[in-house]
């Protein structure tokens, strides 16, 4: 039986046409991207999906981290985790992902949306993002610098993830858009949201809450540092480079020194 499922994230449509997948799948699917589910979008990127029994594609290892590769060439991008393995060519609109039963299209759609951002002058980044008082901030860093830890201590407000956002500019001004993509809380709603961005905090653990500024070129390179999945490619670095600085330019980014509790945020509010 084949399926359809239409979802946007960033305003940006695709269709999962999946083939060989069961109902127990097809539930968890729709429940999990219910909030970035969109009716029938003729202008969709289209992502054949298909679940087929076999082999991982790469072998997992014991303690090893989670193996995520991509490359581009011409306008294709080419694809491959433990068990999912596929292709995107931007050229047609359209993209085959081949996966087993036990696997999840999410990955491939991280790796999608990260080179759809970049085309576009925006990016897809290794970071928190909550929504307060109706202002977006970005807490980012690389794995255990306390993005959960931030956005656990965040649930009065309106966590967009605790793993990857998205910033985009809109006109003179960037925006931070949530994504249905989680790190370690899974527990955490997945909200489609946005708000205009105004700071980005590289995160460090301290026994104290305070706040450090940073040079320009310390700005653009902790950020660049956690755009993920683009960056293998040489090209890439100095697009990234560029939207960097120029976010830098128009939204604070500084470091934050952090504790495990909500203090931080008395900080934030100092700064403003």
């Amino acid at each position: 039986m084949s399926r359809s499922l239409y979802i946007s994230i960033a305003d940006w449509p695709v269709v999962l046409q999946l083939e060989g997948c069961d109902e127990k799948k097809w539930t968890r699917l729709t429940e999990y991207y219910a909030a970035f589910t969109v009716p029938i979008e003729p202008a969709a990127f289209g992502v054949r999906v298909q679940v087929v029994p076999g082999e991982a594609f790469i072998a997992p290892e014991l303690g090893s981290t989670w193996q995520i590769r991509s490359t581009a060439r011409n306008g294709r991008i080419e694809f491959e985790s433990h068990y999912e393995k596929g292709w995107a060519d931007w050229t047609t609109g359209q993209a085959e992902l081949v996966m087993r039963p036990n696997a999840d299209p999410e990955n491939f759609l991280r790796v999608l949306y990260a080179w759809h951002c970049l085309d576009e002058g925006s990016l897809l980044v290794h970071a928190a993002g909550v929504i307060r008082n109706g202002r977006g901030y970005v807490f980012f860093g690389a794995s255990h610098s306390g993005k959960t830890t931030i956005s656990r201590f965040s649930l009065d407000h309106t966590v967009l993830s605790d793993d990857l956002v998205i910033v985009k500019k809109q006109g003179d001004k960037y925006r931070v858009l949530g994504v249905p993509f989680r790190g370690e809380m899974v527990e955490g709603p997945r909200t489609n949201a946005a708000a205009d961005l105004c700071g980005l905090f590289a995160l460090k653990k301290d026994g104290e809450h305070h706040v450090a500024e940073l040079t320009q070129s310390e700005q653009v390179a902790r950020l660049a540092a956690c755009v993920p999945f683009v960056m293998s490619q040489p090209a890439n670095i100095a697009r990234v480079t560029d939207v960097c600085a120029d976010l830098a330019a128009r939204v604070p980014i500084r470091e934050l020194y952090f504790r495990r509790d909500s203090g931080f945020w008395s900080v934030i509010d100092g700064l403003e």
